[in-house]
Parts: C-alpha cells; structure tokens; sequence
C-alpha cells in the first residue's frame, strides 16, 4: 500500500492544471486507491486459504491442561474436563500413601522436599497418629499422562509433550514409619513443612480438555485384498477436534474424521461398544472454570519458515534455529533464548519431566548438548517445568544429542 500512495503522489505531481489536477487526484484516490485496496485484499485471503490448508497437521490434538479448586469446576464447560479416575488416580499409590497435596512454590524448593522427612499428625477413622511422611512426585497422575501418550501412539498419531507443568506440584504423602494401618480412612494430615507450610493447596483438582464417552456404533464388515475388517461409524458435531479410539484387545487400528463421521477400522472383531476420546477444541468463551493459575498448552503456531523446515533435514544445529522451532510453541513466550552450547562439561542433570522421553532416548552415550534460556518473570514458579517441556520437544527432533536446560 505504501508504494501504491507513492505511485500516486508522484502521477499527480506531474500535472499543472489545478482543474485537471483536482479531477485527476479524484479518480486516482477514489478509483485506483479502491482497486489497490481490493488487490491488497484478495492477496491476503489467498495467504489465510493457503495457511489454513497447509496448518499444522496436529493442531486438532493440542492439549490444554490447568489447575483449580473442587468447587471451582463448571460442570457446564464444553472445553475442560476433570480427569476422570480411571485414568489411574485409584491404583497407582505407594504403600503407605496417605494422600496428594498440591504445593505452589519453585521446583528447586520442591526438590529440597523430597529430599527431606517431615512429621506429620495423621488423623483417620481408627484414631490419630504421629509419624514420619516423605513426599515424592505423585504416581496416580504419572501414570495418567503416560496413559495417554500410550492411546497417542496406539491411534498411529503424531503427538508432542504436554506441557502441564501443575503435574509436578502435585505430590504424594507416604508414611516411612508403617504407623497408620493400611485400611484406615485418612481425613486429614497435618505435615510442618516450616517456610513452605503456606504453599499448600487443599482440594486441587487438575483439568483438560479430554473427554471420554462410551459409543453404540454402526457396524459395518469390509473387504481389502484377502482380509476382511470392520467399520464402526460413529455420528461426530465437532469438525476442529482430535478423536482417540479405545477398541479394546486390538493391537491394529485405524481412525479416519470422514464426512460420514468417525470411522474405527478393528481387524479382529466387531465391538457394539466403543471408548473414543474428544480432543475439545479450547473456545474460553464456553467456560467458566475458576482457573487457580493460567490455562498451559502444548499448542504451536507454525509459520511459513516451520512448515519448510519440517520437510528438510537438520544437518547442523545453531542458535537461529533452536529459536525458531522454540519460537512456534506459546509457552516460549515466557522465556529469550541466551545460548546453545554443545559438549557441555560436566554431569547434566537428569530430565525429570518426562520419563517418557528419558527412557526410550537416553539408552546410550549421547553428544551433550545445552539449553540456556532467561526466564522473563522470576517470580514463575512453573518456569522450570515449562523448561523441560520446551527440551524434551527439543528432544523428539534429534537423536544424536543429550538435550538439558540452564535457567538464568
């Protein structure tokens, strides 16, 4: 637009007639001007079309997640959705659980208290009891996130982290002394965590925009080749959500968004009931959850340079970038790159955040290989666990280096 103004500043500037120039500066504003407007237009739509066809092919399975109290649910939201029990809140405890507290303070305190031991006054239905408690990072929840990476990869669908950094806050309490019987009721356990005692949070429960529900599907046999499979149909609203099948005993399927609805091939039998999980698009606007902190996502904005990037082989890894392919997730918002630095000296610490990375990439010696990002707000007591998101996406690009992150 701005050469199109010079263009016609310079067409008017030649003329000396001040009839011919007024009438001829009405024509070009009113005429020329509409149609270089209109151009301007037509090339942007072009752009959004082209951007929309060509977006990111996991955009439909962005998971938020976030953090509030009990109370604090809507239970006529569309978008977030307490995680349910089933995930496996009810039998992934230690022996001697007592219960979960969830803790707001830094990682690095949090570190230091599951370092330590701390007395605790435990009061059941049996009677009250005076014992020792540790804390660890919670098993329940663990399990729950590493059950849904498992449902991502039996779908045969490309999935990221999850960035839920609230997880790492939550943790269980267990009695080192065995002096609470095990079939006690806890009502409530009092532990002096000294500076600490003001961080604890009662009655925390963590959302997602996960939605289980439990199908009648229409059921259909067909034929490839000399193998025969079945079609369950099931009728969908949402166009813009991820859709995860459940069929159980099966270790092939497929899952296909038709204009038909969702379509589950299983090979080895008819199921007449189907588990899917709705992957909810996040529209605020539909709910009124009493967010205790920020709404997190692993979501990511790919830009023209991203989408190029992916199909082109990484030959060498530079601080430019490392930027931009940190720079198209939303949480990197919160943080400037300071530095790359390979063959770092010294121990790296180990990734706590994701023991699903760490076990299927750590299992030889790896080329070591530094993050070191500043933290805009210090006073983020999720910047750590943000960190280790961005590394462990870092992680899933490349095999030959052993990613860790230094905050400064």
């Amino acid at each position: 637009m701005e050469y199109g103004k010079e263009l016609l500043v310079s067409r008017i500037s030649q003329v000396r007639d001040p009839v011919q120039k007024r009438l001829l500066q009405d024509v070009l504003v009113d005429v020329f001007g509409e149609l270089l407007a209109y151009s301007e237009e037509c090339y942007y739509n072009l752009e959004q079309k082209i951007d929309h066809e060509r977006r990111d092919p996991d955009a439909q399975n962005a998971i938020y997640t976030g953090v509030c109290k009990k109370d604090g649910l809507d239970s006529a939201s569309s978008c977030l959705f307490e995680i349910p029990k089933e995930y496996g809140e009810e039998d992934g405890h230690a022996p001697g659980y007592l219960g979960t507290l969830f803790l707001a303070c830094d990682y690095v305190q949090i570190r230091g208290c599951m370092e330590k031991r701390f007395q605790a006054q435990v009061e059941t239905d049996l009677g009250d009891y005076r014992t020792t408690v540790a804390l660890s990072y919670s098993r329940a929840w663990q399990k729950t996130f590493s059950s849904l990476y498992q449902q991502f990869m039996n779908n045969l669908k490309q999935w990221h982290t999850i960035n839920c950094p609230f997880l790492y806050k939550l943790l269980d309490i267990t009695d080192q002394e065995g002096v609470v019987p095990r079939d006690a009721v806890v009502n409530r356990v009092a532990i002096d965590l000294g500076e600490l005692s003001g961080c604890v949070m009662n009655d925390m429960a963590l959302v997602w925009n996960l939605k289980q529900e439990v199908f009648q599907p229409k059921v259909d046999v067909a034929v490839a080749g000399h193998q025969s499979y079945y079609v369950h149909q099931i009728p969908v609203e949402e166009r813009n959500a991820g859709y995860l099948a459940l069929p159980e005993g099966e270790d092939l399927f497929s899952v296909i968004l038709s204009e038909n609805g969702l379509l589950v091939r299983t090979s080895k039998e008819a199921h007449p009931k189907l588990k899917i999980i709705t992957i909810e698009p996040m529209n605020p606007e539909k709910d009124h959850t009493a967010l205790t902190f920020p709404l997190q996502s692993n979501v990511r904005n790919l830009r023209h340079a991203d989408r190029q990037a992916m199909g082109q082989p990484r030959f060498l890894w530079t601080k430019g970038e490392v930027e931009r392919m940190l720079g198209a997730y939303e949480v990197f918002a919160d943080f400037e790159l300071e530095d790359i630095r390979p063959d770092l000296q010294g121990e790296v610490p180990a990734l706590d955040f994701n023991p699903f990375i760490r076990v299927h990439s750590f299992l030889k010696q790896k080329r070591k290989m530094a993050l070191i990002l500043h933290a805009k707000d210090r006073q983020d007591i999720f910047r750590y666990e943000k960190l280790f998101f961005l590394l462990a996406e870092l992680q899933l690009c490349t095999d030959e280096y052993e990613w860790t992150g230094i905050l400064r």
